[in-house]
């Protein structure tokens, strides 16, 4: 029987702190840091792209591209299925990115991306 490995991810001022210093910060975090500094920012950047905490980022469109770029790149799934979570709650289509990558995306993913780049065909 195989067992699966309870993990959990949490942030901390320093997230915070690395949002509010701005895109080039954050882009630093998220493609040369490791995949749990990823996920802890991810999940740091759900509160501050979630309308009700009212954060207004000036950045937004740079961190949706950003979360894109790492749907198609080399990352942990963990980090992928975070970033769609995202584009899925606070973003809208058309995802360029992701649409020109299709193929460099998990196979595990494509009912994920398939809902993602169809949500506004929605009736």
């Amino acid at each position: 029987m195989d067992e699966e490995k309870v993990t959990y991810v949490s942030y901390s001022e320093k997230e915070m702190q690395i949002v509010r210093e701005g895109v080039h910060a954050i882009k630093s975090v998220l493609f040369d840091g490791t995949n749990q500094e990823k996920e802890q920012l991810l999940l740091c950047l759900d509160r501050y792209l979630d309308p009700w905490f009212g954060y207004n980022l000036s950045y937004t469109s740079e961190i949706e591209e950003m979360l894109q770029e790492l749907i198609v790149q080399k990352n942990s799934l963990a980090v992928k299925e975070a970033c769609i979570q995202l584009l899925e709650n606070y973003a809208w289509p058309p995802f360029s990115i992701i649409e020109e990558n299709l193929d460099k995306i998990e196979l595990k993913l494509k009912s994920d991306i398939d809902y993602l780049l169809t949500m506004n065909q929605e009736e």
